[in-house]
């Protein structure tokens, strides 16, 4: 990808653009209960910074842009304070600048961070913006941090005008016009940023990767390491070559694990060891189409079966095996795998010439009457509030950001409780089990 940049005296410069590592970032995923997946994924974040510094480094290149969220919080970590001053100082031994902003999530410095060790080859832009000239390689940077956490409106009328003859290089963190499943953070067209009169924007705060818009280039990077299936797929950093020939850009690989989400349809198998085959032929596909060092799964059972109670009620078991042909490939790891398969109406319903089964019975009670009843219900809630109240305040919204979303969560929790216990009891009948 390229764009001739009219005038000016253009010096080669190039950089890496990245964001939103969340440097220590906690585990988002309810499900990593393997201590040495949990390890791995907890240090991710780390070892995939360590990894764009390497690119720095390997590609000799002039810069290292990040825009915005290098940390997830307020930094009061001695010890994270530390690495990141070292690996900075890498940077700054090898004639490698780097140029920062603040966004959202670490806007507010706090006493750790005010004593950060960092070399003078580090620049962080403040809240009311600015501009660094680099006249012998042609080139402006631009930026402008969050001074807090909220920033409702634009903060593009902050940035001042092209400089004259240069390359102009814009750092935002921002929500652009919005996205779905990001609050409004500095919100901006992409009409207005085009018309701006920079040459790329280096933008943060979507973890989604999305090259915008290419004369002028405006680039998301997306987050380099995801957290959970929410951010599945493959992520990475960009590249720009900036030079006579106009800008090119081009993306390198860092996730050190990658996240998928992974349906089986189990419609159409005869057998248990059927499924246990589905669920090996798809962690042997995963492994060999991961382009990061490791996988990591969220498997998911569905579709009608008349082995859906077998399923639900040996999910476990079925969830063990897969993790242990998970680590006979070497690279892949089963974070959770759900039962999610529905009985066909003609065996939901069973009956015979007296009538209704008891399972039946029990089973229409459960969904019609226990499940629906106002008391019952209402004991539910309070267990569920006791258990989201020992929870981390990050992770409580994984059940619901409100009283409805809450509702409706416990609604489904109770529904597929339901069928679990029915899974339980016919099973033996339907497989002619003790």
């Amino acid at each position: 990808m390229r764009r001739e940049i009219p005038g000016g005296n253009v010096i080669a410069f190039r950089f890496l653009h990245t964001a939103d590592l969340h440097l220590d970032s906690p585990l988002r995923s309810l499900a990593l209960k393997d201590s040495e997946l949990a390890g791995l994924i907890g240090n991710a974040s780390r070892s995939v910074f360590e990894s764009i510094v390497g690119i720095c480094l390997e590609e000799r290149l002039d810069a290292l842009l990040i825009a915005g969220d290098l940390f997830d919080g307020t930094l009061r970590s001695v010890k994270t304070a530390a690495y990141l001053s070292r690996q900075f100082r890498r940077l700054d031994e090898a004639g490698i600048s780097v140029y920062m902003i603040r966004g959202n999530h670490d806007a507010e410095a706090s006493a750790v961070t005010k004593q950060l060790d960092l070399p003078p080859s580090v620049h962080v832009f403040s809240g009311k913006g600015g501009m660094v000239r680099l006249d012998d390689k042609g080139v402006a940077i631009h930026g402008i941090s969050f001074a807090k956490k909220t920033m409702p409106e634009t903060s593009l009328p902050k940035f001042k005008s092209p400089a004259d003859g240069l390359i102009n290089i814009g750092l935002m963190h921002t929500s652009i016009g919005g996205s779905e499943g990001h609050d409004v953070y500095a919100p901006v067209s992409l009409a207005a940023l085009a018309a701006h009169g920079f040459d790329y924007w280096a933008l943060g705060h979507i973890h989604k990767r999305k090259v915008h818009h290419e004369n002028p280039f405006i680039v998301m990077p997306g987050i380099p390491q995801g957290r959970d299936t929410g951010e599945a797929g493959p992520k990475s950093v960009t590249l720009v070559t900036a030079d006579e020939n106009g800008i090119r850009i081009e993306e390198r690989l860092t996730a050190l694990a990658e996240f998928s989400a992974v349906t089986i349809d189990v419609r159409g198998l005869k057998d248990i060891e059927a499924v246990r085959t589905a669920i090996r032929d798809a962690i042997r596909t995963q492994s060999e189409a991961t382009q990061s060092e490791h996988a990591v799964l969220r498997m998911t059972l569905t579709g009608q079966t008349p082995l859906a109670w077998r399923i639900r009620r040996d999910a476990e078991l079925l969830a063990e095996e897969a993790r242990q042909d998970a680590r006979e490939t070497g690279n892949v790891w089963i974070e959770k795998l759900y039962a999610a398969p529905s009985v066909p109406a003609h065996l939901s319903a069973k009956s015979d010439t007296a009538g209704p089964s008891p399972v039946a019975e029990l089973e229409a009670l459960m969904r019609d009457s226990i499940i629906t009843d106002e008391g019952f219900c209402a004991e539910a809630d309070k267990i569920l509030s006791a258990r989201l109240g020992k929870l981390p305040p990050s992770l409580r919204d994984h059940f619901g950001k409100d009283e409805a979303g809450r509702k409706n969560i416990l609604d489904r929790l109770l529904r597929e409780g339901c069928t679990d216990v029915i899974a339980a009891l016919e099973t033996a009948n339907l497989h002619g089990e003790d």
